[in-house]
């Protein structure tokens, strides 16, 4: 793989950060059973009873306030990460003040959170599809699953930070590639801790 530079590891971990953060936030929300009157199965057919409105309205807004903390303008935790660059020499919106920097900034971030979700979903129609009960794994093609479980997610995120950054495919591939492997690492350190059933 490619020498990844100061520039791209700083656009990497500002990216993952937050994304880690809130989904252990989510998990640990989801084993207290936190928030119940969001628990609405967005459709149980497709998706099964776990894919709620509550991830989808949490793991967003979550994502979108550490976003901003971990990429504050100016690079305040990120040393490097000049002010507004996603949105002013990526995005091309022009001159924009203070404050529509810091909602833009938030609004990466629940975008990001957002595909995140949503790049789980092919994987649970399909294990619906094969009649995999929702929270199991599949005894057929068990490599497979796990190997999905760990990178549909990570594809998601990755497109979008494509997007964030031109579709630079080289930096994309860098961006999947640290996501997927931290997906591995983290499912691993969670379920040691019993926050997570499975791996």
């Amino acid at each position: 793989m490619a020498f990844i530079s100061h520039d791209h590891f700083i656009f990497i971990i500002g990216g993952l950060i937050p994304l880690i953060v809130s989904n252990v936030l989510h998990m640990v929300l989801v084993k207290k059973n936190g928030l119940t009157s969001l628990c609405i199965p967005l459709n149980s057919t497709l998706f099964g009873p776990n894919k709620t409105l509550r991830g989808f309205l949490f793991v967003p807004f979550v994502n979108g306030i550490l976003y901003l903390v971990v990429n504050w303008p100016g690079g305040w935790l990120l040393s490097g990460l000049s002010s507004g660059y996603y949105l002013q020499q990526e995005i091309n919106i022009g001159d924009i003040n203070f404050l529509n920097l810091l909602l833009m900034q938030a609004l990466i971030g629940a975008v990001y959170g957002l595909f995140y979700m949503l790049f789980e979903l092919p994987n649970s129609w399909i294990k619906r599809r094969m009649g995999i009960a929702s929270g199991e794994s599949s005894t057929r093609f068990r490599w497979f699953f796990t190997l999905l479980d760990k990178t549909d997610s990570a594809i998601g995120v990755s497109l979008f930070f494509g997007f964030l950054n031109d579709f630079n495919i080289e930096m994309m591939l860098q961006f999947f590639l640290c996501a997927s492997s931290l997906h591995f690492g983290i499912s691993g350190l969670l379920v040691l801790s019993k926050i997570k059933k499975s791996f």
